[in-house]
């Protein structure tokens, strides 16, 4: 009986395992250490599951750009926030989501360069 219990908490917990993973990004634009001749006009952020978007800071220079983040929508596995005009410079981008389907908070960044 031992045994049977065994396999059947592993194969309850190989079941269950993916219900816990965080999400995780999959692709941003524009990208990762991107070197862009013109100006992007929005950011997208671009996840394996339904996220919602808790902060999105831009800066350059050391000084925060503002923008505008629609906290009240709703989970989606694609986030994208417009931009304002964008010089050249170095830009860095700080993003934090919620994964409401366990409450889980994912953070990261990644810089992008105008030219």
């Amino acid at each position: 009986m031992g045994k049977t219990l065994s396999f059947a908490t592993i194969g309850a917990l190989l079941l269950v395992g993916p219900v816990f993973g965080h999400a995780k990004l999959l692709s941003t634009t524009p990208a990762a250490e991107a070197q862009l001749g013109l100006a992007p006009t929005s950011l997208t952020l671009t996840f394996n599951e339904n996220v919602r978007l808790a902060v999105l800071k831009l800066s350059t220079g050391g000084h925060e750009i503002p923008l505008t983040i629609d906290h009240g929508s709703a989970a989606a596995p694609s986030v994208t926030i417009a931009l304002p005009p964008l010089t050249a410079g170095k830009y860095e981008v700080q993003w934090s989501a919620l994964t409401p389907s366990d409450g889980h908070v994912v953070k990261g960044g990644y810089s992008f360069t105008v030219r």
